[in-house]
């Protein structure tokens, strides 16, 4: 069929609009070429609500996709204004059918000579029939059988008491595991494609939070009341110091230099900046709030640090020879519960959590000793994660509402540009869908999201707009997810074992698309 105005052959007359007759086209067991994105994106416009129907039952990506783009609701519109016409008067149903073909046939005149060739393409492999209804329905296919990744799980990672948090060295060649109940971590590390165990750390209490520097050669071991230090000397690691604390410790983080380590402590409302001097690791500053400090990071430089508290109160200390001096604080209406800079240490986002319940994220620019508000990223429940992308183009924030926000720059202004949804039933009693974490690859172009309804969501950066291109199903709750910096991502789920996948894009292929779990 030719899809010019002037067409070879006539437009064939349809059934009515809206009902296509899947069982006559059966495009369903039939090979389906790739369309190109500017007729994807005019096919999404003239969705039906049949077709969304359908388009929502065939796959779980589409639900994103409709609630950004306002689908359901154009469909009403449309279906609603041609009823209506059709309706009307008999000798006038003729006139409006005609009028909506030609539309269409227009719609199809309008591509450039690659979308004119697809159409034809299409109209050889399917009935022409129903040529308009099988062109809306063969979306969801499409969006599908896009393999420009492949995911394969290589690896699963075990302890004896269940893994609690997993993460991977900046170099990609060491994971640390960490675990609740055997009171130990374990690092790892990949030789010839498989990943040994290397050394177990022993803790007397419950292993909290793991840590490596940057340059990948140290390594920093939490739990309640001690951290432990490993060093890489040759191709072995060495224990090389244990500090121990009365109060229990919630956060550890080196330094960009791996000279200085921050401790945030439960209880004594601190948080401890320590630094390395010949050898020993020395306690230097003392950061105070008047409630409990919930996080404490460095600027990427390493000059800056910065600390909040449910005080309510963000403080940014400039670091000078061991000493911090306070520049600034920031003040917010209720308890702050994270803070971090981003990338260029021209940014901060700081997390409120309200005593409702309710959370929000609010990206501030650091201006002359002063921040200014850019914009606050609103979620119906607690703000779990957030953090920026690598190349500080993007923020993305992890609420237990169910939902993943992707901010960025829109007319230089930041703005939310894309939403992602879990929907999926708790895994755990009494929780919901809830985001425990969000984080980027390396290069920016892939996100992970971790939920507790049992399930991490990777979605990538395609053609300038954030789309989900898997999901990796877990029998529990997904605690954390995370990138190493040559694609390999790291699962952990309450079903005990951290898994590793290993996503591989085509050759000579850039995009990325659908990635699957073997």
């Amino acid at each position: 069929m030719q899809v010019t105005p002037s067409g070879k052959r006539p437009f064939p007359t349809p059934p009515t609009p809206n009902v296509p007759v899947l069982e006559s086209a059966s495009f369903a067991n039939r090979d389906t070429v790739v369309l190109p994105d500017e007729m994807i994106a005019r096919i999404l416009i003239y969705l039906g609500t049949t077709d969304i129907a359908v388009c929502r039952g065939v796959s779980r990506q589409w639900q994103t996709v409709i609630d950004a783009r306002h689908l359901l609701a154009r469909s009403f519109y449309r279906d609603c204004h041609l009823t209506q016409r059709i309706n009307s008067l008999a000798a006038q149903r003729n006139l409006a059918l005609e009028r909506y073909y030609s539309h269409i046939r227009g719609w199809l005149a309008d591509f450039g000579n690659g979308g004119r060739e697809t159409a034809e393409q299409l109209d050889n492999i399917l009935e022409d029939k129903h040529f308009p209804e099988v062109l809306f329905f063969s979306i969801p296919k499409l969006l599908l059988n896009s393999n420009k990744l492949t995911c394969q799980n290589t690896a699963t990672i075990e302890h004896s008491g269940g893994v609690r948090n997993a993460s991977f060295s900046p170099d990609g060649k060491y994971l640390v595991t960490t675990t609740f109940t055997d009171y130990t971590a374990k690092l790892w590390e990949l030789e010839g494609g498989q990943w040994r165990e290397k050394v177990t750390i022993s803790h007397l209490d419950w292993e909290m939070n793991a840590s490596f520097s940057l340059d990948s050669k140290l390594l920093m071991t939490a739990s309640f009341a001690e951290v432990k230090f490993w060093q890489l000397e040759g191709d072995q690691w060495q224990e090389k110091a244990t500090i121990e604390h009365s109060a229990i410790v919630d956060d550890v983080h080196f330094s960009p230099n791996g000279k200085h380590f921050l401790i945030v402590l439960n209880g004594d409302y601190t948080a401890k900046l320590w630094e390395l001097e010949g050898g020993q690791w020395q306690e230097k500053v003392t950061l105070r709030h008047s409630a409990r400090v919930m996080r404490a990071s460095f600027s990427p430089d390493g000059k800056h640090l910065v600390t909040a508290s449910r005080d309510g109160v963000v403080k940014i200390c400039k670091l000078d020879d061991g000493q911090c001096e306070e520049k600034f604080t920031i003040a917010h209406p209720d308890s702050v519960t994270d803070a971090r800079f981003s990338p260029d240490g021209n940014h901060l986002v700081t997390v409120v959590t309200f005593r409702d319940g309710n959370g929000n994220a609010i990206l501030w620019e650091l201006v002359d000793n002063q921040a200014q508000e850019r914009v606050t990223i609103e979620h119906s429940n607690i703000v779990s994660d957030v953090n920026f992308s690598p190349d500080g183009k993007h923020l993305v924030t992890g609420s237990y509402d169910g939902t993943v926000k992707i901010c960025g720059l829109i007319d230089g202004k930041w703005q939310v540009k894309a939403n992602i949804q879990h929907f999926g039933p708790a895994k755990m009693l009494h929780y919901g869908p809830l985001v425990a974490n969000a984080s980027f690859s390396r290069d920016g172009k892939l996100l992970v999201t971790a939920s507790y309804d049992g399930t991490a969501k990777i979605c990538g950066l395609v053609g300038g707009k954030w789309q989900e291109i898997v999901i990796i199903e877990h029998s529990e709750a997904v605690k954390t997810a995370s990138f190493s910096p040559d694609y390999q991502l790291i699962t952990v789920s309450r079903d005990n074992p951290a898994k590793i996948w290993v996503l591989k894009k085509k050759e000579n292929d850039d995009n990325p698309e659908l990635v699957t779990s073997l």
